[in-house]
């Protein structure tokens, strides 16, 4: 039997090579859903988190030089960063994929392991946000709620569920959360600078803004243990790389994304904390309801006491933003991470009718739910299990970034045959340099218990009991996969 010039037998492979290619083509896929709108906002709702602004501006004036430094040494490193890797790798994976590639299979499992979970540890905190705004603006019938460990545990593990399932439906449905949480932040933070204004020109700040302010009186370690949590807030631009197979036209819309993202992140903080600097007394600040103390004083003085509820509503938009981004976005971590087989294949498939990483998001929330349990038992406060989960989810969301900043200076050698987005090769050393540094630095500090903790013993075996714990099972993992792997090659 002939076709077209060679023998059937021939044509065997040939023919066994379409069929391997049609039946791919048939596999469920994720599919490029993000344009550059919704990248834009999808990475702020991720880095503008209002919420946390508190605990910064706790410090006094000086938290604006705080946001500074971190912006200069750390932010604008991270963009060198994720701006010159993404240009070289835009795959889905995003830094799991930049570490792989930089040091080896080893340390891009380690790298992608604890950046999926320390989001599992900061999905409850953004979780406590939503609960302690709603427990404010409802007044003393529902002040309880921010005070009750228990009820917190049960309302957390809902609302966690709600945003889980919206997202396996897919960024179709999942994006919008995001949207809403991203127009709320811009509104909110444009009203709250509205009333810290008319507020200033009534009658003057609460705190004294002059350039002497901003240096602190006393540069204590508790001070400078803020420096990890600047840092936290300023994370998140890499996140669009993580998604890079569901953005449209990745390699033209994460720079421009980054770049918007990045001039509204320190736009945004410095606006919030300045106005909530002019409306209430640093010391009087709550770390998880200070925006809302801090308007409704100040509207209150200037007769505007109604806009505490509708604030309050914003406020939860954008931590429920907030909460989606980071859910569906390291989500994306392990999926990929199952897909190279170091951890279970089943973790790498796709929804075969909502085209999403079905298992990984289940996965993300069962151990984030297991996470709110865990911090809420054990006669924990609410305020002391805030604060264990936040420096949690600074160290580990710190490792990668260890990783990735030290990767940005052999990029060249990690990447050898794709062009980089930066020609001059002493940005891309200058800002790994820098970026170590700043990272390694706030590690360590923040081991270093807050002032207002209540038990510092039980608070700093929470954590270190924490980061291990969640570590050496990722190592397990590991040693036992990449066995497999080696034994199937």
């Amino acid at each position: 039997m002939k076709i077209v010039g060679s023998t059937f037998s021939d044509s065997k492979p040939l023919q066994l090579s379409l069929i391997r290619e049609i039946v791919e083509e048939q596999k469920p896929h994720l599919v490029r859903v993000l344009g550059l709108r919704d990248l834009s906002f999808f990475l702020i709702a991720a880095l503008v988190n209002l919420n946390s602004v508190p605990v910064i501006a706790g410090a006094g004036v000086s938290a604006l030089l705080l946001w500074m430094i971190g912006f200069l040494f750390f932010f604008i490193p991270q963009a060198v960063a994720v701006l010159e890797f993404s240009h070289r790798s835009s795959e889905e994976g995003g830094i799991y994929n930049w570490t792989k590639a930089s040091f080896g299979n080893f340390h891009g499992f380690l790298s992608g392991w604890c950046y999926w979970v320390n989001n599992i540890f900061y999905i409850p905190t953004l979780l406590i946000y939503i609960i302690g705004f709603t427990s404010y603006i409802g007044g003393e019938q529902t002040r309880f709620l921010s005070k009750d460990p228990l009820m917190m545990e049960c309302i957390s593990l809902v609302i966690l569920w709600i945003i889980t399932i919206l997202n396996v439906r897919g960024f179709t449905v999942g994006k919008w959360i995001q949207n809403i949480g991203a127009t709320g932040t811009f509104i909110t933070a444009s009203t709250i600078l509205t009333i810290g204004v008319l507020v200033f020109l009534k009658r003057g700040p609460s705190n004294e803004l002059s350039l002497s302010a901003l240096i602190p009186k006393t540069m204590d370690w508790q001070f400078v243990s803020l420096l990890s949590v600047v840092c936290l807030n300023y994370v998140g631009l890499e996140l669009g790389s993580i998604l890079g197979d569901e953005i449209k036209e990745p390699e033209r819309n994460i720079p421009r994304a980054v770049m918007i993202a990045g001039i509204s992140t320190v736009t945004l903080f410095l606006i919030v904390t300045s106005s909530l600097l002019v409306a209430i007394p640093s010391q009087e600040i709550g770390i998880i309801e200070g925006i809302l103390q801090g308007i409704e004083k100040a509207a209150g003085e200037i007769g505007l006491a109604w806009i505490v509820f509708p604030i309050g509503v914003l406020m939860i938009f954008n931590a429920a933003g907030n909460t989606s981004a980071w859910l569906s976005g390291a989500a994306r971590i392990p999926f990929v991470i199952g897909i190279d087989k170091y951890l279970p294949s089943a973790i790498g498939r796709i929804h075969p009718k909502y085209l999403t990483p079905y298992v990984a998001l289940i996965v993300q929330g069962c151990a984030s739910s297991g996470i709110i349990i865990f911090t809420s038992s054990g006669g924990t406060s609410v305020h002391d299990m805030y604060l264990i989960l936040l420096q949690t989810t600074v160290i580990l969301q710190l490792i990668p970034y260890l990783y990735m900043f030290t990767g940005l200076i052999r990029v060249d050698r990690s990447y050898p045959s794709r062009p980089g987005y930066f020609r001059n090769k002493n940005i891309l050393t200058g800002a790994g340099i820098f970026g170590t540094i700043v990272t390694f630095s706030g590690i360590v500090v923040s081991f270093i218990p807050n002032n207002s903790i209540e038990n510092i013993s039980g608070y700093e075996f929470k954590l270190i009991l924490g980061c291990i714990t969640f570590i050496i099972p990722g190592l397990v993992f590991y040693s036992i996969n990449s066995r497999n792997i080696d034994r199937n090659r």
